[in-house]
């Protein structure tokens, strides 16, 4: 599997680390469904940036978290794999980590949510969104125990688990 990361959110972000957590998370998610990644395609983006692919490609004129879009083998290929892309919304992660258990663990969180998608995962219901998100948190805790993210602690008022973030190798590096 060939994971390339383009930062083009002029926010500085370790992008060898969000390579690491992808992989952890591609793992997962291709396990769950049984993919067989060929080529993963990641680009951290603004709002403007992310707005015009959400407007351009699925007919919603308004940032978001992350977008994903999936490329199937080709036919007749010997063995099926799936390549694809992510673009994740590192502004976005910016302000409401800020808010909700820190930027470097919104990042990952959005990390998470596009490799979940990748691998077809659906969260068009209250029922999938839930259980995609315990999925997706329970990766996070995967990648903390394995260093790749800061560990956190619950914060009160939060809307979701979360809280400040305490030790480890932060996703950001600024």
């Amino acid at each position: 599997m060939r994971i390339a990361v383009a930062n083009r959110s002029g926010i500085p972000v370790d992008t060898g680390n969000v390579r690491r957590l992808a992989a952890l998370f591609l793992q997962k998610a291709g396990r769950r469904a049984g993919c067989r990644w060929e080529e993963i395609s990641i680009v951290l983006a603004n709002d403007a940036q992310i707005q015009a692919v959400n407007r351009d490609f699925l007919g919603h004129d308004d940032p978001t978290d992350v977008i994903s879009f999936t490329y199937d083998s080709l036919p007749g290929e010997a063995i099926a794999t799936v390549s694809g892309e992510i673009m994740v919304n590192a502004a976005m992660a910016l302000r409401v980590g800020r808010r909700f258990g820190g930027s470097a663990r919104e990042l990952a969180l959005y990390v998470a949510h596009g490799c979940d998608h990748l691998a077809g995962a659906e969260d068009n219901t209250p029922a999938r969104r839930r259980k995609m998100r315990n999925r997706e948190l329970r990766w996070l805790r995967e990648a903390v125990e394995n260093g790749l993210l800061e560990k956190w602690t619950t914060g009160g008022g939060s809307r979701r688990p979360g809280g400040r973030i305490r030790r480890g190798r932060s996703i950001l590096s600024a």
